[in-house]
């Protein structure tokens, strides 16, 4: 069956086409079983260099372990098709993707790609958000719109929660009166919904800066990939179990035990820079080769260090999975080295 959501001249279809290792299961009632269209933004800046479908399939499948992509559609402002922002149809709608933990069945996930606590909506999105909306209602997909805070357990979800430039909050406060509305703090105890993950809970730093590390720490035992639906963890409590808390006295960054180079490196490069960033990958335990005798810092980018840097990437970048160390990926790693003590 052709819905008239595909018929946009501005949808692309990407079913299969992106990284997955396996697939989700049907909904228990197919298409029937989706009440609630439910809306996400990326949490990710439309500069970034990874605020793209294929970076979140390769974070959703290879960080979080999911079988693909979460959202089935996504609308993105740095394409347009017509005038206006393209809309991937990523995961079929008949299939119970991970977005929304235990709603997933009943839930239609929606991601707009941007940061809109400084992005801005753009008319060509707007556009996009509109028209897939009227299809969808057209083609009897959902009876309400909600956004991802307003569904149950997630109210504490900094997502649709913040004051959005504009547009997107007027919108979102149209078809989904509860997405202006501010996070609640997050739970002493979570209980784990379907789909859920370390990384996926502390997603961004999670909230209220909670880091995987301290959900690590404050839940000894638990395996982060191995979660079960109902079963409990701590959250609000977690906060502060591993990193240090806000307010430690800043120093540059040449008095740190590992230092960290400045400008950009990738593979080819060779000296002083290279070896101070493996040093530092195999401090935090991204060994370049666990194999040889120094770990393999030895001053030289090449595969093992590009490899060493990307897995880095994948747990603490994410949005950038590229193997070239920029600034996004020293802020990161500045703050992973604050937090072991160095």
């Amino acid at each position: 069956m052709t819905y008239k959501f595909q018929q946009l001249p501005q949808l692309v279809d990407k079913r299969g086409k992106l990284p997955s290792k396996g697939s989700y299961n049907k909904r228990a009632k197919g298409v029937k079983s989706i009440t609630t269209r439910v809306w996400h933004h990326s949490l990710t800046k439309l500069s970034a260099g990874g605020s793209n479908i294929v970076a979140f399939a390769n974070f959703h499948v290879g960080t979080n372990g999911w079988p693909e992509i979460a959202y089935h559609l996504i609308i993105d402002p740095n394409t347009i098709i017509n005038g206006k922002a393209v809309i991937y149809y990523s995961v079929d709608i008949s299939k119970r993707s991970y977005h929304v933990g235990n709603s997933n069945t009943i839930g239609l996930g929606i991601c707009v790609i941007g940061d809109y606590r400084t992005d801005k909506l753009s008319k060509p999105t707007i556009a996009s958000i509109i028209e897939l909306r009227n299809a969808l209602i057209k083609d009897g997909i959902g009876k309400y719109d909600k956004s991802h805070n307003e569904m149950p357990g997630y109210s504490w979800k900094a997502c649709c929660v913040y004051d959005y430039n504009k547009a997107f909050k007027d919108i979102l406060q149209t078809i989904a009166p509860g997405a202006t509305q501010k996070p609640s703090l997050p739970p002493d105890l979570y209980t784990i919904q379907e789909g859920d993950t370390f990384w996926s809970i502390a997603e961004k730093d999670g909230p209220a800066g909670i880091t995987v590390d301290d959900l690590i720490v404050a839940n000894p035992g638990v395996a982060p990939t191995k979660l079960k639906v109902g079963q409990t963890i701590k959250l609000g409590k977690s906060q502060h179990a591993y990193t240090p808390k806000p307010g430690t006295p800043k120093h540059p960054q040449s008095v740190y035990k590992y230092p960290l180079p400045s400008g950009v490196l990738k593979k080819g490069a060779r000296g002083e820079s290279v070896h101070q960033l493996q040093a530092a990958l195999a401090a935090v335990h991204f060994y370049p080769n666990k194999s040889t005798k120094n770990n393999g810092v030895d001053g030289i980018f090449g595969a093992d260090t590009e490899n060493a840097l990307r897995r880095f990437q994948k747990v603490y970048v994410p949005y950038q999975v590229d193997g070239v160390y920029g600034q996004n990926t020293k802020e990161k790693f500045q703050a992973v080295l604050k937090s072991k003590g160095y």
